[in-house]
């Protein structure tokens, strides 16, 4: 029972860290966007 236990928290864990690298690449594409975006209507701004 104990090592069943500790395999589902391994999966659970697993699953988890899997979420986070997906949040940090979802956040790294949305402000690369965001910078991209700003970066190429400055110029129209400005002119």
């Amino acid at each position: 029972m104990r090592w069943f236990t500790s395999q589902s928290h391994k999966k659970q864990a697993i699953g988890f860290a899997i979420l986070i690298a997906l949040d940090i690449l979802t956040v790294n594409c949305i402000k690369r966007q965001v910078t991209h975006e700003a970066v190429n209507s400055t110029p129209t701004r400005s002119v």
